[in-house]
């Protein structure tokens, strides 16, 4: 069955397919052979369509619907902001977060997750036609929700040199006495303090974030070398020791703005920087993403260049 003319902005909804059917089990039975994907109740999308989307990109989409089921517009928080904003984050969950005052009761909509807390002191913004809670609020109610080491690449995104939504860790903080204690704020005081502004991606975030729990002496950041005809930086330099380590995740062999639509072309100019880098008297190690899925290949690697360890 061709169900893309029962959607609307990309979505079916089981009322529009009851105004011609008996009941919704063909839909059912859809959603088993894996041509449709339920986002909620009463609510599909194609399986391919959504199979194209990127993490954020299927989370836009269940903030959008569930912003549309709600009775009037609440801005979003927490992850659901972090999508719209395009923050680094670890991974996305199912439900969409809302911010709203808590009036006592069971108030509970499907897919959608609401947070009061310090609601009177929250800076909402509009972006993408959808209300936000702020980068600094935004960022704090994400990590939160995660240990250390996944919790810092969204503190990096925000605290980053480049980025045009970035803030200051004075920022942060300030948003944090904003918070009660509930939520944690040993923790997302250590990540604002540890937090940096030169990580380039949430991999690095997560390298970083790993030797710090390890106990790693640490890198320098993007550290500049100049080519006599290019200009190269290090994710992470240790120049007492003459190692460079490079996190190499694929995403950027995939952009078409990093590659230059020429994979091949990305993987001929990385030999070329490497081999400058180690003409300079580094040795260069290469972090994937499994070095960080798996810490003991990572501890391995590191041991092997001789950084040194202990603090912790």
């Amino acid at each position: 069955m061709d169900y893309t003319v029962l959607a609307r902005d990309g979505i079916i909804h089981s009322s529009d397919y009851l105004r011609d059917h008996r009941d919704t089990r063909d839909l059912t039975r859809a959603v088993a052979r894996g041509d449709l994907v339920k986002l909620r109740r009463g609510a599909y999308v194609e399986a391919i369509e959504w199979e194209n989307l990127d993490p954020q990109g299927q989370h836009l989409v269940r903030c959008r619907l569930a912003l549309a089921g709600l009775q009037r517009e609440y801005p979003l928080t927490g992850f659901s902001a972090a999508a719209v904003w395009g923050m680094w984050v670890r991974e996305f969950p199912d439900y969409v977060t809302i911010l709203d005052r808590w009036k006592g009761g069971g108030r509970s909509e499907p897919g959608v997750r609401r947070v009061s807390a310090a609601v009177g002191s929250a800076v909402i913004q509009r972006r993408d036609g959808m209300l936000v809670s702020s980068v600094a609020r935004t960022v704090l109610e994400v990590a939160r929700h995660g240990d250390f080491a996944t919790a810092l690449g969204s503190v990096d995104w925000a605290l980053r040199e480049k980025n045009p939504d970035g803030v200051s860790r004075d920022d942060l903080f300030a948003e944090l006495e904003k918070l009660p204690l509930s939520v944690g704020r040993r923790h997302l005081d250590r990540c604002i303090r540890t937090g940096s502004g030169k990580s380039d991606s949430y991999g690095e975030s997560l390298a970083r974030a790993l030797m710090i729990e390890l106990g790693y002496e640490l890198p320098e950041q993007q550290v500049r070398y100049e080519a006599p005809r290019k200009t190269y930086f290090a994710d992470f330099t240790w120049r007492k020791h003459a190692v460079i380590a490079e996190f190499d995740g694929k995403g950027k062999y995939l952009n078409d703005e990093w590659n230059g639509k020429d994979p091949g072309e990305a993987v001929w100019r990385e030999k070329l920087r490497e081999d400058y880098l180690r003409s300079c008297g580094y040795t260069v190690i290469r972090l994937f993403w499994s070095d960080l899925l798996h810490p003991e290949r990572l501890i391995a690697k590191l041991d092997a260049v001789g950084i040194p360890r202990g603090r912790r």
